[in-house]
This record gives structure tokens, sequence and C-alpha cells, in this order.
């Protein structure tokens, strides 16, 4: 929660006024408003500050449960965010069976940790010319991980040597 205006902080003249049980008491002086937050043993916080068209509203409460409730309420938020990672694996269109799989497997972990795949084949020189070598490159990769992952988006062409696409979980 960013620092509010509790108090003698205020400076405005006149405030909407919420009391600690939610109910509008209706407008206010600083000074009224104050008595009744002190009558109440409690502070008085500024909410939302007045504007062109808009009078100021200030609620009576306690600021250190309200200030602990707004970090609490963060927190959860944070805690319940999903955080996705992306991977990237790069290969020739010329890769060898044996490291496609190991890459494949590599990227069958990190699909069950709950990250996405970018799938790159960098295809330099005269390679990048034969489009059924990178194709062939890009199904042997999907058959091996083929139980466990979709396309998102399918392989396609960055630049004349960089073909892209996107795997993720099923």
């Amino acid at each position: 929660m960013d620092k509010r205006l509790i108090n003698e902080e205020i400076k405005e003249k006149k405030l909407l006024v919420i009391d600690d049980n939610g109910e509008k008491l209706g407008k206010k002086s600083l000074a009224d408003a104050l008595a009744l937050a002190n009558e109440k043993e409690m502070d008085l916080v500024l909410l939302v500050p007045s504007s062109e068209n808009r009078l100021a509203v200030a609620k009576i409460a306690d600021y250190g449960k309200l200030a602990y409730a707004a970090r609490m309420h963060e927190k959860k938020i944070k805690k319940n965010a999903t955080i996705v990672r992306t991977k990237e694996i790069a290969v020739k269109p010329q890769i060898g069976d044996h490291d496609l799989k190991w890459r494949a497997k590599q990227a069958i972990d990190w699909i069950n940790e709950g990250s996405i795949i970018k799938f790159k084949i960098k295809a330099f020189g005269q390679v990048g010319t034969r489009a059924e070598l990178i194709e062939d490159t890009y199904t042997r990769f999907i058959n091996l991980i083929g139980d466990h992952a979709q396309n998102k988006s399918p392989l396609k062409k960055l630049s004349p040597v960089l073909y892209e696409a996107t795997i993720s979980k099923k």
C-alpha cells in the first residue's frame, strides 16, 4: 500500500467522511472529521484526494490495520500469480538424431515445469535454401515431444536464416 495521508497530514478543507463501519457520514470540515476520529480513538485516512468536480473522501479507520490488510492482499496476489518462463532451443537443420532426442528430452522437462519453448532453426548458407530439410528437422522434433506438448504457433520464417515455432504444454 502506498503511503496515505493521515490525520494532520491531510490539507483538504472539506471531506466526504466514511466511518469505521463503512457508513457515509456526509460532508464534514477537516476539523470536524478529525474530532470524530479522535473521539473513536482512530485515524482519519485520506482515500481519494479532491479533484475539480469531486470531493475528497476520507475514512475513519485504524491506519495500522488498514495498511496491514493492504500488504497481506498484495502478498496474496503475488503468491497466486503464475510466472510463465520461456526457454529457447536453437538447432541447425543438419542436427543428428541423438542430439535432437537430447534436446527433445530437455524440452519435455521444461514443459512439465510449466515453461513455454521457443524452437528455433538457424539455417545458414546453402542449407537455408533447402526448405524440405528445415521442415524435416521441425517435424522430427515435434514427433519426439508430441505426447507432452502442442504447437502454440507453427514454424514460421523470421529472417532468411531463422525459423521459429512456439510450443507449450497440452
